[in-house]
């Protein structure tokens, strides 16, 4: 179970850092680029902790497919940059080839 929950908080601190990266207007704001650093240290630590434990195929397809899904989700929310249907069924085609890797069928 606990390499479930690193999991989880290394897509957590993966989208806290693209978030930062939002705000560092192009890495001329500085302290949201101190975030991006802690934020994708912390979050390639947590990843490396993970890997070893379970396989890496689908923990990185979990890791990036839930980061994309959660990245846009703040970016709507955060931005305004909206859902569309195109956009909905994208993410969701992520999450569903995120499930099936993991069920290994």
């Amino acid at each position: 179970m606990l390499p479930y929950v690193m999991l989880c908080i290394s897509v957590c601190f993966e989208v806290f850092a693209d978030v930062m990266m939002k705000l560092s207007d192009g890495f001329k704001q500085k302290l949201p680029v101190i975030g991006v650093v802690i934020g994708y240290a912390v979050s390639f630590w947590l990843m490396s902790q993970v890997l070893m434990h379970l396989p890496l195929g689908p923990v990185y397809a979990a890791w990036t497919g839930l980061s994309i899904v959660v990245t846009a989700v703040v970016g709507a929310i955060l931005w305004n940059e909206g859902f569309n249907l195109k956009k909905t069924l994208g993410l969701i085609a992520i999450i569903v080839g995120v499930v099936m890797l993991k069920l290994r069928v």
